[in-house]
């Protein structure tokens, strides 16, 4: 099977490069041809991943602005005709190839994945029909919660294209991982550490976490992991509550299985998330995970770990002490969230797609 990756860059703090990273590694090994294209480049990226796995990703353009550069399409047009499948991620890239295809003439099959619940392109009812135009040139849509389905019904002619197929991770990879002490993190020892790995975008609603820790006691950190946008914001933010002894920036890392395993609990206060991987990786560690109620999130950790009400610091608090000051519940919500973890183990996404793509071609 000769399979074409269509994304818009390959960041490390973009949640569909590392889903996509994943899906190289086990396409590869079982003989699959596989390239990748980004649309843009992007630092610090993926790259020398791929090029441990023997690829190289093409990239269209230098700048993050030409991701919306319309001449895509064309750039497009000659590759994906070399493909059987061309597998799309993210907007803008879900519509160039959409209308590359269509001016190409091509035969291939059109496999888009869509990540999210929310786009800044819903609520406009002038872009529904072009929406529509574009989803339904797709022969396959994968939705990653059953929350993202109900959104891609709403688009889709024919409701048997849409297909839930949950991301993955490598769930040993985080639950055996080491167990170093806060100081190997430059961080204060005999303390009780509260963590959320999440990029600094408005979605992702890191204050929430931080309020939350201005009604804890002084034993209780936040260590905030990623990069984005909004750092320099929540950094001031915090000096602003005089927390800035008590949260801890750590930047994007490439450790992050040895800081969950540091953790005493694990949060991702989202204000929306197609699927919510950093949860799943708490849990992995076999970390309580604390996360907001809200659509694709709420799915993933409801019945295994704990929910608070969007935006809610108290209601969060309140969770944090209950499971600090317990040590059977704490234990219990751990357990619960290791085995909430395995059902979305990356063996069993890698498997469905495979299962996904060659039902796609053989029909």
């Amino acid at each position: 099977m000769k399979i074409l990756h269509v994304i818009n860059h390959i960041g490390k703090n973009s949640g569909a490069a590392k889903l996509l990273v994943d899906l190289l590694d086990y396409q590869l090994r079982v003989g699959h041809k596989v390239d990748v294209v980004s649309l843009v480049s992007y630092e610090p990226s993926y790259a020398s991943v791929l090029k441990d796995l023997g690829l190289t990703c093409f990239t269209l353009y230098g700048k993050q602005i030409n991701r919306y550069n319309p001449f895509s399409i064309f750039k497009l047009i000659p590759l994906i005709r070399k493909y059987d499948i061309v597998h799309v991620h993210l907007f803008p890239s879900l519509y160039w190839v959409a209308l590359a295809k269509l001016l190409a003439f091509s035969s291939c099959k059109l496999v888009y994945t869509e990540h999210s619940t929310l786009n800044n392109r819903q609520g406009k009812f002038w872009l529904y029909p072009l929406e529509c135009f574009i989803y339904n040139r797709y022969d396959k849509l994968i939705a990653i919660s059953d929350a993202v389905a109900a959104y891609l019904y709403k688009l889709a002619y024919n409701r048997k294209k849409v297909e839930v197929i949950y991301n993955g991770i490598d769930v040993n990879k985080y639950h055996d991982s080491n167990k170093f002490p806060a100081s190997y993190f430059s961080l204060p020892m005999n303390k009780k550490y509260v963590v959320q790995v999440a990029r600094f975008a408005a979605e992702k609603d890191q204050m929430t976490l931080i309020r939350a820790l201005k009604l804890l006691p002084d034993n209780y950190d936040v260590v905030l992991v990623g990069n984005g946008e909004l750092l320099l914001l929540h950094k001031q933010k915090v000096k602003e509550l005089g927390l800035d002894k008590r949260v801890h920036f750590l930047g994007l890392r490439d450790d992050v299985p040895l800081i969950l395993k540091m953790a005493d609990i694990v949060v991702l206060s989202s204000n929306f998330e197609g699927f919510g991987l950093a949860a799943v990786e708490g849990m992995a560690a076999g970390k309580p995970v604390i996360a907001s109620n809200v659509p694709g999130l709420a799915e993933v950790v409801s019945g295994a770990g704990l929910l608070f009400k969007l935006h809610d610091e108290y209601e969060l608090a309140d969770h944090i002490q209950k499971l600090s000051e317990n040590k059977e519940y704490y234990e219990e919500i751990s357990r619960r969230c290791f085995m909430r973890a395995k059902e979305f183990d990356v063996a069993i996404m890698n498997v469905r797609y495979e299962e996904s793509y060659a039902n796609l071609l053989n029909s």
